[in-house]
């Protein structure tokens, strides 16, 4: 299309602004460790399903991964997540406190599925991250 630059558009078409995410959103990837999580996913009102409802009342939920018998991973917005405290601060992880936890956010977790939480960033994750 630089070829019709003059004619139909304007020459600034090409700039972007570096910090445009144009539509992508952040996203954290996160693991949620409870004990006693059932591997069939199939399962009503199993604690599986418990956790993923607790989250989705505090964050916005882009990805639910297959369970295991230990933990729960999703993939949610970044700026999405209530700390319990207000927004997180830039940069944050979504729930995860300016002092490096989650705690506001496994309170909300144990709150709505009724079972105790751990949340972290799974190794080799750098959150928050956009593509």
């Amino acid at each position: 299309m630089p070829s019709l630059v003059g004619n139909y558009v304007a020459a600034n078409y090409l700039k972007a602004d570096a910090s445009t995410q144009f539509g992508t959103r952040q996203l954290t990837v996160i693991n949620i460790a409870q004990t006693g999580v059932e591997t069939d996913y199939l399962l009503s009102d199993s604690l599986f399903s418990k956790t993923i409802r607790a989250v989705q009342q505090t964050a916005e939920v882009w990805a639910v991964f297959t369970p295991t018998t230990d933990a729960v991973k999703m993939i949610i917005a970044t700026d999405t997540q209530w700390t319990g405290t207000g927004a997180p601060a830039a940069n944050t992880p979504a729930g995860q406190l300016t002092d490096g936890t989650w705690t506001a956010f496994e309170t909300a977790i144990q709150a709505g599925s009724g079972v105790a939480a751990v949340v972290t960033v799974p190794a080799g994750f750098v959150a928050p991250f956009h593509g």
